[in-house]
């Protein structure tokens, strides 16, 4: 009985520390970050073409970064523009997450990659290269705090996990009590699956920044001179002309129908009332006829 209490003690004395983890999680996240590792260097805020640091610059940030760049690109030759950028993916060790091809008289693309955030600098460089950047974008999105915060619930899901195994490792209690045991134990395992799973992807968040490129290629409006002017106004009057008869067609199908039915209407109501006017005038008696002076 003594050791089946006491046994009963830890499990409640386990749920009221999950309780207290659970709230100091948010309040212990910033002791967490100065304690913890220190985050990779990020390099955000590159400019296009690649620069040494000056000698005696003072080290880039330990932050965590979330890099996003956005770039649109005008080209000349679409097919070698998009295989070096594809290429330079490669070399520069991303890979393409997302890529969509447009056909038409001006071939454009969007590429969506993945580039190692230290490399960034380099791939925008090459990107420069290609053709004429027309408009760019970056974003860099400080996650150093929810990095922090996922690391301190991790540890406490963890710490969490181990006070569990060691309640059944004494097996003293009754089964009822290592089921109750065993079943909270799948619960924090899972949780902590859930904030691995999340740590994960902001890693991979952090460690590969997003590029997205839009490849359009060049057009430029060939001059036109005298004669090919007067052409073109003729071939507008002949497709005005030929769009308004066309117009004037569709206005007399449409509304033609009714315009019989109401003029059938009209020649019906007409009639009738010249019929009725003709039969009042003859009903009229006639005035007598006025004898003249002799």
């Amino acid at each position: 009985m003594r050791m089946r209490a006491s046994l009963s003690v830890a499990l409640l004395s386990a749920v009221v520390l999950t309780g207290a983890c659970a709230r100091a999680e948010r309040s212990s996240s910033g002791a967490m970050e100065s304690s913890a590792a220190p985050a990779p260097v990020q390099t955000a805020g590159l400019p296009l073409h690649a620069q040494a640091p000056s000698p005696g610059a003072p080290p880039l940030s330990r932050r965590a970064m979330r890099i996003t760049v956005e770039t649109t690109v005008l080209v000349d030759a679409f097919d070698p523009a998009l295989r070096r950028l594809r290429t330079a993916v490669e070399e520069h060790g991303g890979y393409v997450s997302d890529a969509r091809v447009h056909g038409g008289p001006h071939h454009s693309a969007s590429l969506e990659a993945r580039i190692p955030s230290a490399r960034v600098g380099a791939f925008r460089a090459v990107v420069a290269s290609v053709g004429e950047v027309v408009s760019d974008a970056e974003k860099a999105e400080d996650v150093t705090e929810q990095r922090a915060d996922i690391g301190a619930r991790l540890r406490n899901a963890r710490a969490q996990e181990k006070r569990l195994l060691d309640l059944l490792s004494d097996r003293t209690g009754s089964l009822a009590d290592v089921i109750a045991v065993e079943g909270q134990l799948a619960s924090v395992r899972q949780t902590i699956e859930q904030i691995e799973a999340q740590e994960r992807l902001l890693e991979g968040q952090i460690a590969y920044a997003t590029v997205k490129l839009s490849i359009t290629t060049r057009y430029e409006t060939p001059a036109v001179g005298a004669g090919g002017r007067i052409a073109r106004a003729a071939r507008d009057g002949v497709e005005n002309a030929s769009e308004f008869l066309v117009n004037a067609a569709v206005i007399v199908a449409t509304a033609g129908p009714t315009l019989l039915l109401l003029a059938a209407l009209g020649a019906v109501v007409y009639y009738a009332l010249l019929a009725v006017l003709r039969r009042r005038a003859a009903s009229r008696p006639r005035p007598p006829a006025q004898a003249g002076p002799a």
